[in-house]
């Protein structure tokens, strides 16, 4: 008889998380991978949950390819709004029994509210606003970098970048946080221009935190970019209350959301609660699901 293995995986564009759950729902490990979002890479993406899941269950002696094993996994991964990115990624050979794909925000926001009607803001790499109702899903903003995902991590270093620029030819005073991001390329002024011209959003994104840093020691543009975010934000969270039947609860996501909370609306922060779990707990909670309407 196998030994049936839940996975949960909440993929974005700077890393994925993976959950490892046996049958009974005991926590056999948790892991931190790269890069997941598939409309960036599919190819990538596979890479980043095999890696991952390698580092739970080598320790465990336990192998994907172990015929004593029967796995089910449930992913919850940006960029599956892209069509073609999605037939990709389910078209490639897996090892797994079972295997439900849904956007990242799905899976979080049923992991945030423990299967129950809510909404959610995801502040990562990107921006999206997510909610269920009544078996209805809602999404608002996530079109993807950079034509869409204002306030997010890549959208902060894209706009720290266009300030460094400006000040760089006099078009503006330079300010700390300008003087830190070219420290960050050692002031190699080609350097920082050729790779500006390569970036993409996931490495947009790793300037987020510096503005982040300097808004917290008052750096006026590092305020300036923390407060337009968090309006963006506020945004999202108008447009998800708009289509609300009743109002729900909704609670935030993402490593830049407590420092981007205090600038956040009055309103939206009156209606945000704490989650009950993350974006795994809820991808589990899809592929179990799965399986026993299955069975």
């Amino acid at each position: 008889m196998k030994t049936d293995i839940f996975i949960g995986i909440d993929g974005g564009a700077s890393q994925c998380k993976v959950r490892v759950e046996d049958a009974e729902g005991h926590v056999l490990g948790q892991a931190v991978g790269g890069s997941s979002n598939i409309r960036l890479s599919v190819e990538k993406t596979w890479q980043s949950i095999y890696s991952a899941l390698d580092s739970v269950l080598q320790p465990l002696q336990i192998s994907l390819q172990d015929p004593h094993y029967r796995f089910h996994a449930g992913m919850g991964l940006a960029g599956c709004e892209v069509i073609e990115a999605r037939q990709d990624f389910l078209s490639r050979p897996h090892p797994f029994a079972t295997l439900e794909l849904f956007s990242d925000a799905h899976a979080a926001c049923l992991g945030a509210h423990g299967g129950e009607d809510g909404a959610i803001i995801i502040i990562g790499t990107g921006v999206i606003g997510y909610q269920i109702q009544n078996g209805v899903n809602d999404k608002v903003g996530g079109w993807g970098f950079p034509h869409d995902d204002e306030g997010g991590g890549a959208w902060l270093g894209l706009e720290a970048l266009r300030l460094t620029f400006q000040s760089l030819d006099g078009r503006r005073t330079s300010t700390p946080l300008l003087k830190a991001i070219l420290d960050f390329f050692d002031r190699d002024i080609p350097r920082l221009t050729t790779w500006a011209n390569r970036a993409n959003s996931s490495e947009f994104a790793r300037l987020a935190p510096l503005v982040v840093e300097y808004s917290q020691k008052s750096d006026p543009l590092a305020v300036q970019l923390m407060k337009h975010a968090a309006t963006a934000v506020d945004t999202v969270g108008a447009a998800l209350e708009k289509k609300q039947k009743h109002p729900l609860p909704c609670s935030l996501f993402g490593g830049i959301t407590p420092f981007l909370e205090p600038w956040l609306s009055q309103d939206l922060r009156a209606r945000l609660r704490q989650r009950l779990g993350d974006a795994n707990k809820g991808a589990i909670w899809l592929i179990r699901n799965s399986v026993k309407a299955v069975v």
